[in-house]
């Protein structure tokens, strides 16, 4: 096994492991850490990755494809995880319209100068 092959492994053990902690949801500050790590260790492969040349990279383009197809799972589970908290918000907090950090303003007669 060559260090390309082992990176590309490396990286989708750690797919794996983020993919599995959001399906089982956030509960504590634990899973949250570690969900960060792996964030590290992810940009940490993903930069060694980068600095290989293509052809290092041909003969794995089915584990590349697997990857890329990992990570697009996992971006929807990240997308579906923030509209849940943003439904919650909303529920909690129905005055307060809040979009991913974009407040949205109610504009009417009385907030208008005269």
């Amino acid at each position: 096994m060559n260090e390309t092959e082992k990176l590309l492994i490396s990286l989708e053990k750690l797919l794996l492991k983020e993919k599995e902690l959001l399906l089982k949801g956030i509960k504590s500050p634990k899973e949250a850490e570690e969900i960060e790590s792996i964030e590290a260790q992810k940009l940490e492969v993903l930069s060694k990755i980068a600095q290989l040349n293509e052809n290092e990279l041909k003969p794995f383009k089915e584990r590349i494809k697997l990857l890329n197809l990992l990570n697009t799972e996992i971006k929807n589970l990240l997308i579906n995880n923030m509209n849940f908290l943003e439904s919650i918000i909303k529920e909690l907090f129905p005055e307060e319209s809040v979009t991913y950090g974009n407040k949205k303003k109610n504009h009417s007669l009385f907030n208008k100068k005269i």
